[in-house]
This record gives C-alpha cells, sequence and structure tokens, in this order.
C-alpha cells in the first residue's frame, strides 16, 4: 500500500531504517503489501556506517542483512500495523525470510478504507491516524476519471466497483480485489440487458409472513448500483464463495446474489427487501434485517444450487421484538452481526447534551432465532471481545488475539448527515471520540454528501 505522505512519526521510523531500505522505499511503498520485489545485499551497511583508518581501535558495524533472527522475531511480533509489517518485509531478503518464520505475532490491526481507496490505521491506543495513504489499484483496473470506488469489504477482499458517471445511476463492472497479492476476482457486470440469454425466474412463498420473493436469473435491462456486499467465505479458501449486494434497480432496492460460475446475477425482490437496514452470513444463512414504519423484520434465506445455478430455496420471515427505549431521545437500529456463532443487533441511541446532539450510548442485543417473533435480549458485555461497525462492513473480533483492541468495546464508524466516530464501553456506559479530527474531511465526497468507509481487516 501507498505510504504516500505519512505523520512525523512514519517518517522517523522511515528514517531510521537502512539505506537499502530507504532507497527502495518508493517502489516497495507503491506496491508495500505486494511481494517486495527489492533486495539488499548482505553487505549493506548502516547509514552511520564510514570507513574507518584503524579497524582494531573501532567496533565492525554488522550489515542489517545479519541481524539475527530472534531479534527480528522479536521486532514483528510488535509491529501491529500490517504497513509497517510490509515495510520490514521489503527491506531485502533474509528479514523477509525471518518474518515468514515468525509465524505468531498477534494479528495486524483493522484499517479503515474509504471509498476513494484512502486508509488510515487503528492505532494501538484505539484511534484512527489521518488517512495520508492509498490502496495501491493494478494500472488494468484504474480509470482516468476516478470512478472506480470501494463499496466494503469482506473475508479480507475488498469489494471495488466502477460508477457510471453518465446520466444512468448504475455501476459498470464490479471485482474483488485482494491488497496484498493485488489478484482480482471479476464478477458479471453489475449492468447488463441479458434478454438474450433467456431469463429463469422462481417465486418463493415467505414462511411465515406475507408476500413472495421473486428471484430472477438472466434479468432483461437489469441496471444495478451496489450499496454493500457481503461474502459467505474467502475466495481463496477452497470453498465455494457467495457474494449478495444490497443494490439498487431504478430507485428499488433489491437483492443480488452470485457464485463463482455464473455469467450473471440473480437478482431477487419482493415486498420484504423494499426497505433494508443490513444483510449478514451467519449458521450458514443470510439474514437481512429490514424496517417498515411500524416493524422490524429479519429475513432468512436458504442459499442452494439447482440446474440453472444459485438460487433461493427458502425464504422465512420474523417479526424482530425490541425493548422499548423509554430514557432515549432517538433510538437506530444500526448494524447486525455475527459474534460467536449468534446473531447480535446493534441499536445506535442519540440525545441531546450540552455538546449538541449526539451518541450518548448504544444497545447490544443477542437474538434468539429460534422464536418468532425473534426474541431479542440485551446484553452488557461481549465476554471480553469487541465490534467493529462501518456501513459496508461489521465483525466482532476476540480482543485477547489483538494488541491494542479493548475488551466490550463497540468501535463506530457511521453517520448519514454527518460523520460519527465512536467508541462505545459497554462496561462503564461510556462513550469517546475513535478518529482523529484531520480524518473527518475524508468522510465527505467533493461537493457531495458522506463518503462510505469500510473497516478492512488484514488476513496475515
Amino acid at each position: 500500500m501507498d505510504a504516500g505522505k505519512g505523520t512525523s512519526a512514519e517518517k522517523n521510523h522511515h528514517a531510521s531504517l537502512p539505506v537499502c531500505a530507504r532507497n527502495g522505499g518508493k517502489a516497495s511503498r507503491s506496491r508495500a503489501a505486494a511481494p517486495a520485489q527489492t533486495w539488499c545485499s548482505t553487505k549493506c551497511a548502516s547509514a552511520s556506517e564510514t570507513p574507518k583508518s584503524d579497524d582494531a581501535q573501532e567496533p565492525q558495524h554488522r550489515p542489517w542483512a545479519d541481524l539475527p533472527l530472534d531479534i527480528l522475531g522479536v521486532v514483528v511480533g510488535r509491529l501491529a500495523l500490517v504497513e509497517d509489517r510490509a515495510r520490514l518485509r521489503s527491506v531485502c531478503r533474509p528479514w523477509r525470510a525471518a518474518a515468514s518464520l515468525h509465524r505468531h505475532p498477534p494479528p495486524p490491526l483493522p484499517m479503515l478504507v474509504m471509498s476513494d481507496f484512502s486508509f488510515a490505521s487503528f492505532c494501538a491506543e484505539g484511534t484512527l491516524t489521518g488517512a495520508h495513504r492509498r490502496v495501491p489499484l493494478p494500472e488494468r483496473e484504474t480509470t482516468s476519471d476516478g470512478s472506480v470506488h470501494c463499496v466494503g469489504s469482506s473475508e479480507g477482499w475488498l469489494v471495488c466497483v466502477e460508477r457510471n458517471k453518465g446520466p444512468y445511476f448504475c455501476d459498470l463492472r464490479c471485482f474483488l480485489m485482494n491488497p496484498f497479492s493485488l489478484k482480482i476476482i471479476h464478477l458479471p457486470p453489475p449492468s447488463v440487458c441479458a434478454w438474450h440469454f433467456g431469463a429463469y425466474r422462481r417465486s418463493l412463498p415467505v414462511v411465515n409472513g406475507s408476500g413472495v420473493v421473486n428471484c430472477t436469473i438472466n434479468a432483461a435491462q437489469c441496471v444495478m448500483s451496489f450499496c454493500k456486499v457481503v461474502l459467505s467465505t474467502s475466495p481463496d479458501s477452497g470453498s465455494k464463495c457467495i457474494a449478495v449486494a444490497i443494490c439498487i434497480v431504478k430507485g428499488s432496492v433489491k437483492l443480488a446474489f452470485w457464485q463463482s460460475g455464473m455469467m450473471t446475477w440473480c437478482v431477487c425482490d419482493g415486498d420484504c427487501i423494499t426497505e433494508f437496514i443490513d444483510i449478514v452470513f451467519c449458521q450458514r444463512k443470510l439474514y437481512m434485517l429490514s424496517s417498515s414504519e411500524f416493524t422490524t423484520n429479519l429475513i432468512a434465506f436458504d442459499i442452494c444450487e439447482d440446474n440453472k445455478s444459485l438460487m433461493i430455496s427458502r425464504v422465512e420471515g420474523s417479526v424482530v421484538d425490541l425493548p422499548v427505549v423509554t430514557d432515549i431521545y432517538y433510538e437506530t437500529l444500526s448494524i447486525v452481526v455475527e459474534w460467536r456463532g449468534k446473531l447480535l443487533m446493534v441499536c445506535k441511541c442519540s440525545g441531546d447534551t450540552e455538546f449538541g446532539h449526539m451518541i450518548v450510548k448504544f444497545r447490544v442485543f443477542e437474538a434468539d432465532l429460534s422464536t418468532n417473533p425473534v426474541r431479542c435480549t440485551e446484553i452488557k458485555d461481549l465476554d471480553g471481545d469487541c465490534i467493529f461497525i462501518s456501513p459496508c462492513n461489521s465483525k466482532s473480533f476476540r480482543s485477547s488475539d489483538y494488541d491494542g483492541v479493548g475488551e466490550d468495546l463497540v468501535y463506530l464508524i457511521d453517520g448519514e448527515l454527518r460523520p460519527e466516530n465512536s467508541v462505545y464501553n459497554m462496561k462503564d456506559g461510556t462513550v469517546a471520540s475513535l478518529a482523529a479530527d484531520e480524518l473527518d474531511d475524508k468522510f465527505w465526497v467533493p461537493g457531495g454528501g458522506l463518503m462510505n468507509a469500510t473497516w478492512f481487516y488484514p488476513p496475515e
């Protein structure tokens, strides 16, 4: 990833590297997360080394490449940011080999990726750095007008689309990108007139609900714009990866499904899909949280394959029974997230404070999927775990696996009218600021509204 114009701490870090690392820095920073291409010689000495006339009276300076593996292992284990680990691997071949041998450092901390591919790093202090760097795109995937955007992340991959800047609100293409290997997986174009393929349609009744869900493959004149895309598993896992997108088609909300081998998307619509909040995979099902003026519903989709490729085999609806809030001015059901095989619902509660209308707390509920209505029980802790929430991706973590991630915390990056970047402590009920002040400007599209951001969780 491009280190760009880093912070002063990053500059000091760069200056402390051996000469061979700094001289090769420009090339390595442009593809810092990809395999390093610049090696240094074992004869490379430190920047401070100068020839001495009397070697017997002065200690010999050992080459950086000869640094003992046990010392390098300690260094690797203390690098929480994935970009720092990439810089270390790019110094020279012995350092890269040492990093690969040290296989059990704590997982790298999450990063926040904006729709323009600029990103901020989550720091061990529980804050975010400014977004001075940018995730590199392969040259063949870039456009001259900057119309390629990130619309989410899932299972270690970024979801990218090319927006149509013409009169039609649609996406021209969609692809998955691994930002470390720069591997690309192209998905079918979101917008295509596929009448010549021959449409295949199936209608399924909503069990325990009303209406039907219509699923169509090769839908004629389907013009979609993606809002969020989630994956059932990593494309590298060996299992069949399913991609599901919340999309806008001619002003209406729909769901689109895809699996490897499909030439077009399976597009689903129905009365239960008209208003959505969020989607998530849990217990091998896709769950969609939707709301209307009077009710909140949880829709479960069973996904299968038939002779026409990926389709939906069953749709079941349930009303969500959330406890009523009486002491909060305004409450928004923000997200659904999988936690230890369970489904959690997170509500954002706002109220008037001396500083204006602000988030004052979060409420976290565990959903009982065996009941209808879905019974929700408020929980006061996550057994030491934490939750990261963003408009395009949310995930729970075991805090003990990470350096710098607090226990029983909810990290929120969100906002409808203005950026809302907070961390909520479930134990004591306090809310603190999360993002750096200089990051706020990155949430705004030039001349437009808020830019959706997504948490990205490096897999290494």
